[in-house]
């Protein structure tokens, strides 16, 4: 059976093959794996450094003209 890191590593794109692969898995599991997918999204841009690079590059103040 296909398993997640057969599909893709967070470093690189899917090719097509596994992109069809993807899409014949159940639909249960698919959404099993996007939302593991989801999940390290969301812990990746909530972690402290990204967040100080984040205010870093979007702080300051704000001038309208």
């Amino acid at each position: 059976m296909l398993k997640q890191n057969d599909l893709v590593n967070s470093e690189e794109r899917m090719t097509l093959e596994q992109r069809r692969a993807f899409l014949k898995l159940p639909l249960a599991e698919r959404r099993r794996m996007l939302s593991r997918q989801a999940e390290n999204a969301a812990n990746h841009y909530e972690s402290e450094q990204t967040v100080r690079e984040r205010e870093a590059w979007q702080g300051g103040d704000i001038v309208e003209y």
